[in-house]
């Protein structure tokens, strides 16, 4: 009887490991970048780097000031990426006395399921900011997503940044940090 219960066990094991830890559905896809989204307001980088699939490859085009660099990174150089972005955003807010406060929206405008349920691509638009018009990331992304083992991972994405430096003349940006 206890070599049956064991059998069993591992049966219910190797399928939740090779089919239903790998399956997803929209909702699980929205509550995603639900997540993602909580993470970011709360800057928690540990919990987006934990979204990250391990063998994720990012394509970015970011332009800053008219000038755009591309790069490609995987999951450490991302999670590094993130780290140094909101450790920016901590230092822009200690320059201005805490007044500036970041906020971050997003927008999926297309998540097309796999036939087999094992990927979505989707297709989204995300604004950052920090203060009105002070820092503003607007980037335009195409991800694939993936489910491994129950949790949800993004595994490949290309995005577009346009990063934007403001003050409205209230400023001028060297001043604005240079504390």
């Amino acid at each position: 009887m206890k070599q049956i219960a064991i059998v069993l066990a591992l049966c219910v094991g190797a399928w939740y490991f090779f089919i239903g830890g790998r399956k997803l559905d929209e909702p699980m896809v929205r509550d995603f970048y639900q997540t993602q989204a909580r993470a970011i307001a709360a800057r928690d980088a540990d919990k987006l780097c934990k979204q990250l699939s391990r063998k994720v490859v990012i394509e970015s085009k970011t332009t800053v000031m008219g000038r755009a660099e591309e790069t490609t990174h995987d999951r450490d150089s991302a999670c590094l990426g993130v780290h140094k972005t909101f450790e920016t955003f901590q230092i822009i807010g200690e320059h201005s006395d805490g007044i500036l406060s970041m906020e971050y929206d997003y927008h999926l405008d297309a998540i097309e399921i796999a036939p087999d349920r094992k990927s979505a691509r989707v297709q989204g638009t995300s604004v950052m900011k920090l203060g009105d018009s002070a820092v503003q990331l607007k980037t335009s992304f195409t991800q694939r997503v993936e489910r491994e083992l129950g949790q949800m991972r993004l595994v490949h994405a290309e995005d577009s940044t346009v990063v934007r430096l403001g003050g409205r003349g209230a400023m001028s940006q060297s001043d604005f940090f240079r504390k």
